[in-house]
């Protein structure tokens, strides 16, 4: 009698991430999406946060392998010690045996810094929890990245003692934010863009700017990180934040485990994503100008994306002659009017092309180009690759890490 071949054994993974924010859930679906497109997997998880610490049963645990987000060191000596393989999707211990994903610091600056130079900013500021590693490679390469460009930026540091790496206690610590970070918010300058450290921070600094009176975004934009959308919709206003590839990160993690458990090698055990966009919300609704001119054709621009009609709508809402609106746009933006333009209108499509399967036709037709054909065109010109090859390469990237 022939017997039926046996189906292979499914891996039983353990989760260690914290599932009481939006990053560690969006870590979730990314593994959760990749064990169901390789025959599937059993999964030991628990409710936990970052500070859960070592789960009484990990150390006699016998299973296949661990994704987890380590947070202290206690728990990287006995992950280190595991008998199956560990990838760690945090990067803040980075022990080393142990390969790791994170996202990365310098997209997140370079994002923040392009959104807000855009909108006409000139003076920045970086709001963190000084000693907290991702705080601090994030504000590095902020204040970096605008010193290259030729601007300061002004850094909250309380000059305190606290030297706790516990991100949970120094998120805590003071919800509603400190009398130093209050008399910090109070010393900036009106119009300046302040990039926090993640939603968190920026929740602080909207409450505390609501208790002294300054106005925002009138007065300072506020951008957080992480888009945890509950954190964003409750605050006020509505938070803007830079989202994470967390289901790109979740299902490389995934894939580099799955590998190490079929007894292969990884070729890089340091991986670093670019986070996938801006979610602009009420917090940063503003363009930091005192021209009425210029204020009036950027808004026009950004609330017409669909428009088809060009350069002459512009000069129309903004209410002066073109030669005059362009003499604007060059000297306070560095750029034409029609770029301009092209610019929010290819921005707009890049946010169809990663979160939507629309055909090109429906992509050029809601970003405002006359044809396919043209929107293809001057997508390739902006980004040397046509939009279904940036549409393939975003994807590969957020499932493969290639």
């Amino acid at each position: 009698m022939i017997q039926a071949p046996s189906k292979p054994r499914q891996p039983t993974v353990a989760i260690l991430v914290e599932t009481s924010r939006a990053y560690g859930r969006g870590l979730c679906s990314g593994i959760a999406e990749y064990a169901r497109n390789h025959g599937g997997w059993n999964f030991v998880l628990q409710e936990r946060d970052l500070r859960g610490g070592i789960p009484e049963w990990l150390p006699g645990w016998r299973g296949d392998g661990i994704l987890c987000r380590i947070s202290d060191t206690s728990l990287a000596e006995v992950l280190s010690q595991a008998c199956c393989p560990v990838v760690d999707l945090y990067g803040g211990m980075r022990h080393p045996s142990i390969p790791f994903l994170d996202t990365d610091p310098h997209a997140v600056a370079s994002m923040a810094a392009r959104f807000f130079i855009d909108a006409a900013f000139d003076r920045f500021a970086f709001c963190g929890f000084p000693g907290l590693w991702f705080s601090d490679a994030r504000c590095e390469a902020y204040v970096g990245l605008l010193d290259g460009l030729g601007f300061g930026c002004e850094i909250y540091d309380p000059h305190s003692t606290i030297s706790s790496g516990d991100v949970a206690a120094r998120e805590s610590m003071h919800p509603e934010g400190s009398d130093h970070l209050e008399a910090w918010l109070c010393s900036l300058p009106e119009h300046t863009a302040v990039l926090a450290c993640n939603d968190v921070r920026a929740q602080q600094l909207l409450a505390v700017a609501a208790r002294i009176g300054r106005k925002v975004p009138e007065e300072l934009a506020v951008m957080g990180v992480d888009d945890d959308e509950l954190i964003c919709e409750l605050t006020n206003p509505r938070l803007s934040s830079i989202k994470p590839d967390t289901r790109g990160l979740g299902y490389q993690g995934a894939h580099w485990l799955d590998r190490l458990m079929q007894g292969g090698k990884l070729p890089i055990t340091q991986l670093l994503l670019p986070p996938v966009r801006i979610v602009e919300r009420a917090s940063t609704d503003v363009i930091a100008s005192t021209d009425p001119v210029l204020v009036r054709a950027l808004r026009h621009i950004r609330s017409h994306v669909h428009d088809v009609q060009g350069v002459r709508s512009v000069v129309e809402a903004a209410g002066c002659s073109r030669s005059s609106l362009e003499q604007r746009f060059r000297r306070l933006l560095g750029r034409s009017v029609r770029d301009e333009i092209i610019r929010v209108r290819v921005r707009h499509a890049e946010i169809l092309l990663q979160e939507t399967d629309w055909v090109l036709g429906q992509i050029a037709s809601s970003c405002g180009f006359a044809t396919a054909s043209h929107f293809v065109r001057i997508f390739k010109i902006q980004h040397g690759m046509t939009p279904g090859e940036f549409r393939s390469c975003h994807r590969k990237t957020s499932q493969t890490g290639c």
